[in-house]
């Protein structure tokens, strides 16, 4: 009896799997043909991805502290609440869970989504979680109950970031149909739609007085905006491919980006000017987060990084042996690192630098 049937369905599996691994159904077209022609190709290349992402991870220094299982598909987003108790996550199983951040039991396991959870983010005061998704709609949740309290609809495209500014009152959303929208919160209506973006708008992020936003997008560009005339201030370039995640440092003077370029780039909150160049992940970044502090920042690909901010060394290396780290976020006391992960966990690491 031949075993050809056999070699082939095992070939077949091998590229099934491979197609799986390297890109996932956050990516929009465009973004995983990057991936894929930015691939090592053949099998010597899946085999080096393979082992990379899930065997080479054995050490202490790359295992977490506890692991929290309750989603049935890829996590894409994860956020600590502002008390540190609790911590959401969402993905493509269409479900939102509130964990405690302790114990990793669930508290809430929300429904209301139709499509994958794209990005999940706490009110200031920690009462409201507001969830966006690839159904286009924007979900408010009362923490304490696991209560849909509202949605907001005005995208046309998936919502794929969202942020709260510092005082709570509005709520910026990034989308794929390249528009930016701010949400009154009190009002429960569109205050302004940002239109500047060319591509596809992939990260948002308030500066800590509320007075500017930064997003980064598909375009390569980071822009930042005067929140209350809704107009760009100044455009940063350095990016080479496209932008997955800006965020204003705590303390307002800087702003950090990434993406599939696999450079972290700090500039200049207030003159755009480029300040430096973290260099030292070995793959595409799709995340990062600052400690609130401002010290530290941690970036997640197929590993995470923790980088000392003033200075620009990495503090910490940890490879993902649990595939992708879609999404990052730091507990207040800046103690924790949760992550968001392709193989339908949530991770904490206590031992952070």
């Amino acid at each position: 009896m031949s075993n050809r049937p056999v070699r082939s369905a095992g070939v077949i599996c091998l590229l099934v799997l491979f197609a799986i691994v390297a890109c996932g159904p956050g990516l929009t077209a465009d973004e995983q043909q990057y991936v894929r022609a930015h691939d090592e190709p053949g099998v010597a290349g899946f085999v080096k991805k393979l082992f990379s992402r899930y065997f080479f991870a054995s050490s202490l220094s790359s295992r977490p502290d506890r692991v929290f299982q309750g989603h049935t598909s890829i996590v894409w987003t994860v956020d600590f609440a502002p008390d540190g108790k609790t911590l959401a996550s969402g993905g493509a199983d269409k479900d939102i869970i509130v964990w405690n951040a302790e114990t990793g039991v669930p508290v809430h396991t929300l429904r209301a989504h139709s499509e994958t959870v794209m990005r999940v983010a706490f009110s200031p005061d920690g009462r409201i979680l507001a969830s966006g998704a690839q159904d286009r709609l924007i979900h408010l949740w009362d923490t304490a109950s696991g209560t849909l309290i509202g949605t907001l609809a005005g995208h046309d495209g998936w919502v794929v970031s969202l942020a709260f500014s510092p005082d709570g009152k509005r709520l910026a959303s990034a989308s794929n149909d390249r528009r930016i929208i701010l949400w009154d919160m009190a009002q429960r209506r569109i205050e302004k739609v940002l239109e500047g973006h060319g591509d596809v708008v992939d990260a948002v992020s308030f500066s800590p007085d509320g007075k500017r936003l930064a997003s980064g997008g598909d375009d390569n560009a980071v822009i930042v905006w005067d929140v209350q005339k809704g107009e760009p201030l100044m455009t940063l370039q350095g990016h080479t491919s496209f932008l997955k995640a800006v965020s204003y440092a705590p303390d307002g003077r800087t702003i950090a980006s990434a993406g599939l370029d696999q450079k972290i780039i700090l500039w200049d909150a207030a003159t755009g000017r480029r300040i430096r160049t973290l260099a030292g992940q070995d793959s595409m970044i799709f995340c990062i987060g600052w400690t609130r502090d401002g010290s530290r920042l941690a970036s997640g690909g197929n590993s995470i990084l923790i980088w000392d901010a003033a200075g620009g060394e990495i503090l910490r290396s940890i490879r993902s042996f649990y595939g992708f780290v879609n999404g990052v976020s730091f507990s207040p006391d800046g103690r924790h690192l949760a992550t968001a992960q392709y193989d339908k966990t949530v991770l904490l690491f206590d031992r952070v630098p």
